[in-house]
Parts: structure tokens; C-alpha cells; sequence
């Protein structure tokens, strides 16, 4: 009878109590679902091949042609290596393991980038990698001595005016896709694959006037990126220059003296002036320099 007297509201209140228990328990088990979903979400995923982004399709560059292309670069622990579209971070990475190099890797797509920093931190150089999200052109480049590059040929064409005015001597190597006009320095094959290579040519256009000890020659030089046709008098008659060579900021040239001897020429190029050491047939190099006029 008491037992049935309190039945009622007891049971009522019981009920309402373990329907709250069990809206609990259903509710940190969601909550424990969705913080699951989450953690998985924030894995990075492996890129597939073929996957597209707003500029370029992701294709990987295999590691022997990688090696390569930075071997072509003379790639050392000086430099920086830029990688425009650097999809899962591997030639960055590369360089730094390899080369001793730092890398930067520029990439669009989160993912990527997020997949990127956990492989160099796997790999043990987090600390001379970083990674950017942003896009390729608009990326400050002024840091950048050899720049990476298995992008579209649109996108090579929309670059290459930007790549040109880098500083003179920056390496440029690009897998398969080229500059258009803009002949490589230096082609490779690696695997059925090419590679490129560009170096970014010093400006030497104009007037020059040379001198080598007591002999003055004087230069008007014609330039197209990297090749040069140079016209040089000596006392208002022509001298012949042949075999002319310009590599960035190193520039190479075979001349005559005045005595008709053979006369080569090596040097670099810093802004305004040449200099270099030039050595004739059987004779000790001697100095020369060169300003623009």
C-alpha cells in the first residue's frame, strides 16, 4: 500500500531523470564522434595523381630527376630553393636532406601544404624547410637562388617575365616544360624525362670600353637573354670576337691583340663593370676590366 501510494510520482520523476542520463550519454557519445571526424579531418591526406588544383594538375617529379635537377643547379648549402607549386613538399625537402640547401615550398591547396610539413618534420629538416600557402605569383621571390619549377607551360609563359628579372646568376630548372623563346643553358634526360636549366643572364648591353694592361679595345655588345653579339675596334679598325659565352654573371670571349695573337677572355660581370684574368698563347693571364661607357 505505500509501496503503491509513492508509485506514481516516483516512477515519473525516475523516468525523467534517466531520459536526461540517456540524452547525456547520447550526447558525449556525438560529441566524441564529431572530435574523432575532426582529428581525422586534420590528417593530411597523400595527393592523388592526376588531382587538380587552380593552375596545374599534381603530377609528382621522381627523386632521381629531382637529384639531378639540382645538381644541374650546383646546388649547396648557400643557396634557397624555391619551389613554385610544390604539391607534397618533396624537392624542398630534397634539398635540404641532400644539398644542405633551405627550402621554401609555395602551394595553394591546404592540404598539400599541411602534408608537406609533416614530411619535413618526418624527415627530420622542419628546421631549413618552410612551407607558404599562397599563390605562385604573387610569392616574393628576391630570396630565391634556384627556383623550382613542374608547372603548365601557361603557367611557365606567365612566369617567365618574373623569372628574367631575378637577380642575375639565379638558377632557374624546370622538369619537361620549358620558356618558350627562352633557350635552356643546359638540357638532361633522366629516365625518358627531360630536365632545364636557366640561368638568369646579367645585363651587359651597350658600350664598353676594355682594357688588358696598355691595350684598349672598345665593345658595343648586343643582347638577347642570355646570347650576345659583341662588335669590338681597337683604334677605329674591327677586331673579330668569337666563342661568346654568358652564364649569369659569368662571361667568357676569345679576342685578338694587336699582333694578331689569340686572346681569351673569362670574367664576371658586377652591374656597370667586367673583369676577369685573359691569358694569350704561351703567355702568363694577365688582368683585364671593362666599364660601361
Amino acid at each position: 500500500m505505500n509501496r503503491t501510494a509513492v508509485s506514481e510520482p516516483a516512477c515519473g520523476a525516475r523516468a525523467r531523470r534517466a531520459g536526461c542520463r540517456a540524452l547525456c550519454v547520447a550526447a558525449l557519445a556525438v560529441a566524441i564522434a564529431l572530435g574523432h571526424a575532426s582529428a581525422v579531418a586534420q590528417v593530411a591526406q597523400a595527393p592523388q595523381i592526376g588531382q587538380e588544383s587552380r593552375d596545374s594538375v599534381w603530377v609528382p617529379t621522381p627523386e632521381r630527376m629531382i637529384r639531378r635537377l639540382l645538381q644541374m643547379a650546383d646546388t649547396t648549402a648557400a643557396d634557397v630553393v624555391v619551389d613554385l607549386g610544390s604539391g607534397d613538399g618533396r624537392i624542398p625537402i630534397y634539398a635540404a636532406r641532400h644539398f644542405g640547401a633551405r627550402g621554401i615550398g609555395v602551394e595553394l591547396e591546404e592540404n598539400l601544404v599541411r602534408l608537406s610539413v609533416e614530411s619535413a618534420q618526418a624527415q627530420g629538416v622542419a628546421d631549413r624547410v618552410r612551407f607558404v600557402r599562397q599563390d605562385l605569383f604573387e610569392f616574393d621571390l628576391s630570396e630565391a637562388t634556384v627556383v623550382a619549377l613542374y608547372i603548365s607551360p601557361r603557367v611557365m609563359t606567365r612566369l617567365k617575365p618574373r623569372l628574367l628579372a631575378l637577380r642575375p646568376g639565379t638558377r632557374i630548372v624546370s622538369h619537361f616544360f620549358t620558356l618558350d623563346e627562352w633557350e635552356p643553358d643546359e638540357t638532361i634526360r633522366v629516365e625518358d624525362r627531360t630536365g632545364h636549366l636557366w640561368v638568369v643572364p646579367a645585363d651587359v648591353r651597350g658600350a664598353w670600353t676594355l682594357r688588358t694592361g696598355e691595350d684598349t679595345v672598345r665593345l658595343a655588345v648586343q643582347q638577347e637573354r642570355q646570347r650576345l653579339a659583341i662588335r669590338a675596334t681597337r683604334d677605329g679598325r674591327e677586331v673579330p670576337v668569337i666563342g661568346v659565352r654568358l652564364r649569369g654573371t659569368e662571361i667568357n670571349f676569345t679576342s685578338f691583340d694587336a699582333d694578331g695573337s689569340v686572346r681569351h677572355y673569362r670574367g664576371r660581370v658586377e652591374g656597370a663593370r667586367m673583369a676577369g684574368e685573359s691569358g694569350a698563347q704561351g703567355d702568363v693571364p694577365v688582368g683585364w676590366s671593362a666599364v660601361r661607357d
